[in-house]
């Protein structure tokens, strides 16, 4: 029983339910309880709200079915008349059938507001998270990091898509440009980093565990490959300005957004397409292997 349980994980809860379910019975066969039977089963039939997915509800409301049915040919004490006890088994069966019911619909709603959630956090153009989810979870990662005393970093980048696109181009294009680019970004990140879109042309890459010096040498490699990915035609006219930055003992979400704003701020003031960090770090052309090669990454 036991290898063969190790294929299913059984919460705490389903066991009490289950329990729960089996003493109703019981308790019934003693009493009997009649239709106050329908009560206790309707009350398991709410506790499966504790258990994910709808299977578990509609088990419990299936045996509680069948152990009303079986309560009444097992009874050895019918002191009411038979019509009586039949009305009362139908009325038992009911109140569990309209139970399992109301459970099932509020397991199956919870799970649409769910969807719905997931789908408020992400970006409808690129598919990746949005800015919403960025200050939710980037607030989770800091203490994350800092609990663990774990390097962190981010990257803010931003696309100048007015130098990318004349006045011909449409929005669909546009859309469709900007898609191009997150894939990229995507493509030479670690599956352990994040990236956020948050703002029309500006994205963001949470690097966990990851120094300063690291992130930007992901990022240069990101902005060559975005460089040569793009239309050729478009090259010389692609603006990728990135603002690096490394979370501090002493930082909290807003300065080390902060800093990493100023730093891509540098990059821009110095004439754009370039990556800047703060404090600032020298480019160092030691190796002719791209970093991002070195890195773990998801396709």
């Amino acid at each position: 029983m036991k290898l063969h349980l190790r294929e299913f994980p059984i919460q705490a809860n389903c066991l009490v339910i289950f329990a729960a379910t089996i003493a109703i019975f019981i308790t019934d066969l003693s009493l009997p309880l009649g239709v106050a039977a329908g009560v206790p089963y309707a009350l398991v039939i709410f506790a499966s709200l504790w258990v994910s997915g709808v299977q578990f509800t509609y088990l419990i409301a299936t045996l509680g079915f069948t152990l009303t049915i079986a309560g009444y040919f097992l009874s050895s004490h019918m002191v009411v008349p038979l019509d009586i006890v039949l009305f009362n088994r139908g009325i038992t069966l009911l109140l569990i059938i309209c139970s399992a019911y109301m459970v099932i619909k509020i397991k199956r709603a919870n799970v649409d507001i769910t969807t719905l959630m997931n789908q408020i956090l992400i970006d409808p153009v690129t598919g990746y998270k949005n800015r919403q989810a960025f200050e939710t979870e980037f607030d989770t990662e800091i203490v994350r990091s800092k609990r663990y005393q774990r390097s962190l970093s981010i990257a803010i980048i931003d696309i100048d898509l007015l130098k990318l696109f004349s006045d011909n181009y449409d929005y669909k294009s546009k859309s469709d440009s900007i898609k191009r680019i997150s894939q990229e970004i995507k493509t030479n990140i670690r599956i352990t980093d994040f990236l956020y879109r948050i703002d029309i042309n500006i994205f963001a890459i949470v690097f966990s565990e990851t120094d300063l010096i690291e992130a930007k040498k992901v990022c240069e490699a990101i902005r060559k490959k975005i460089s040569s990915a793009i239309d050729k035609n478009a090259e010389n006219k692609i603006m990728i300005s990135i603002g690096v930055a490394m979370l501090e003992e002493t930082d909290n979400k807003t300065n080390l957004c902060k800093r990493a704003e100023n730093a891509l701020f540098i990059s821009k003031q110095n004439g754009g397409h370039q990556v800047s960090t703060l404090p600032s770090i020298a480019n160092k052309e030691k190796t002719t292997v791209a970093a991002i090669l070195s890195r773990s990454r998801s396709d």
